[in-house]
């Protein structure tokens, strides 16, 4: 037998264990005091991306330097007692929030203190080992994080997708069956679903956002990145038809109980068949857009046009003269719901490979 042990960590804790014992190390070994800080410097600036690591270091060595001359203006001019101290705190907290750096509140403060603690002959000594060993802890950081085991994020964003997409497509085919169907979903296997792909666009976002980072891409031009951020926008406009149409098919099925359930007529059974074609046509292009996004099939612009709604026009038009008054737009209200969702989900396609036809060429 096959015996596998789980790895209880992460990559980023590794790193971040590895990054504190380098620290600590390198600490006692140039006698650099006190340790406690170096740790806890590296542990703040380990990140996700490396540009978010070298981003949070600039912010890092800005909030010390200016709680350090703070702290050293008072500790000179003024004096380093417990009023002072409590000045110095909410002067740092206050810069801090203006400077938009509430996360490094903390160890600004941190250093304020520090460095008014010391001897008044003793000031300048404290606040350069005080910067030593903040540096170290910050160097460490960026080394550790740049040269180990980066993540590769654009694989991590692509496999999310290829998840999340497959998870609104069936739920939005699995909404629009059950209300030509006349089926309701279970409540709880509703809710999961829509937990599962919420879970899943907050987790496509987020790495989006940290493949943008750690690639230097520009959100507001580079060409993967919109693509990427408007396929997750198409499966979250999925998601809400969804909801939609499973709302209508809800009002649907109390419509109907309340007039115990009358037969359906060929004619709207005909507008049913048209929704059932205009499922078929959002699989083919849904899937069409998959294999040109993650397959690199080759894209070719999709002819846009209403024949088929002008068709199912027509077979409402022809449903209307046998079912009028409050019935007629009762039924109509409902169908109106989700045909124009399936309208919506498949010219979104259309545009969408359209003008990755343009781009390409």
């Amino acid at each position: 037998m096959n015996f596998k042990m789980p790895i209880p960590f992460g990559a980023r804790i590794l790193k971040t264990g590895l990054a504190v014992g380098i620290t600590v190390y390198l600490a006692q070994l140039f006698k650099i005091e006190p340790v406690l800080f170096a740790a806890i410097s590296t542990v703040i600036n380990i990140q996700p991306s490396i540009y978010m690591s070298f981003d949070n270091a600039s912010k890092q060595i800005l909030s010390h330097l200016l709680s350090v001359v703070i702290a050293l203006a008072f500790g000179y001019l003024i004096g380093a007692g417990p009023v002072e101290m409590a000045i110095v705190t909410m002067l740092v907290i206050s810069l801090n929030k203006k400077l938009g750096m509430h996360q490094y509140i903390i160890m600004g403060v941190v250093a304020a203190i520090f460095v008014l603690d010391a001897p008044q002959h003793q000031f300048i000594y404290y606040a350069i080992e005080r910067s030593y060993v903040i540096f170290l802890g910050l160097a460490v950081a960026l080394v550790v994080n740049a040269l180990i085991a980066p993540p590769k994020y654009k694989d991590k964003l692509i496999a999310t997708l290829k998840i999340l997409n497959e998870q609104t497509a069936t739920f939005f085919a699995q909404t629009v069956t059950n209300f030509i169907n006349l089926e309701i979903i279970d409540h709880e296997q509703f809710q999961a679903s829509r937990t599962e792909i919420k879970h899943l666009l907050n987790e496509s976002r987020t790495y989006l956002r940290m493949h943008a980072e750690q690639t230097g891409l520009k959100t507001m031009q580079d060409q993967d990145f919109q693509t990427y951020e408007r396929y997750i926008n198409y499966n979250a406009n999925l998601y809400h038809s969804s909801r939609d149409i499973h709302i209508a098919t809800k009002q649907r099925l109390t419509w109907r109980a309340e007039r115990n359930n009358p037969p359906i007529s060929a004619a709207f059974q005909d507008i049913l068949k048209m929704l059932t074609r205009g499922l078929e046509t959002f699989h083919k292009l849904n899937y069409h857009l998959y294999l040109v996004l993650f397959m690199k099939e080759q894209v070719q612009t999709v002819q846009i046009n209403e024949d088929f709604w002008e068709e199912l026009s027509s077979y409402v038009d022809q449903w209307h003269v046998n079912l009028a008054g409050a019935n007629f737009f009762h039924a109509l209200m409902y169908v109106s719901v989700v045909s124009n969702d399936i309208k919506l989900a498949c010219r979104g396609i259309k545009l969408f490979l359209n003008d990755l036809a343009e781009g390409g060429k």
